[in-house]
């Protein structure tokens, strides 16, 4: 039944095809006409008596251009801040989101040295889950 099927859409494919082809009248000549040849050019150079020559004229083909190449800006290290005086540390200002935690992952690397720096603020911090934003802390060197 499916070799049938198959069959009976092959031949309906192909008749299609055969079908939607141009004509044998609609085809072009092979050869172009004679009222198609291109005029005579008169050369340079070509004296009386001589007969002048057709010369054909085509542009120039297209030159690739290379495009200029633009200069990769690469993006600078970026280093955390040091402290102005190692053994005073220096100061930071809360902001909306930050804890202690995402603190002292910033300044030393690891989140879990977070003690440290509610250590050097315990007169400033009375829960060190709930800081206020605007609190000034001393962040102590690593």
């Amino acid at each position: 039944m499916r070799a049938l099927t198959l069959l009976v859409l092959v031949a309906v494919a192909s008749m299609l095809v055969v079908g939607c082809g141009p004509k044998k009248e609609e085809l072009p000549p092979l050869e172009p006409a004679a009222a198609e040849a291109p005029a005579p050019v008169a050369v340079p150079g070509a004296g009386a008596g001589k007969t002048p020559v057709a010369v054909e004229t085509m542009p120039p083909p297209p030159v690739a251009r290379p495009r200029p190449l633009t200069p990769v800006k690469v993006p600078a290290e970026t280093t955390p801040p040091a402290p102005a005086d190692a053994a005073a540390g220096q100061s930071y200002v809360m902001k909306a989101g930050d804890t202690l935690y995402t603190l002292a992952k910033r300044f030393y690397g690891n989140g879990n040295l977070w003690t440290r720096i509610f250590d050097a603020n315990k007169d400033k911090i009375k829960d060190p889950s709930h800081i206020p934003i605007g609190t000034t802390l001393t962040i102590p060197p690593k």
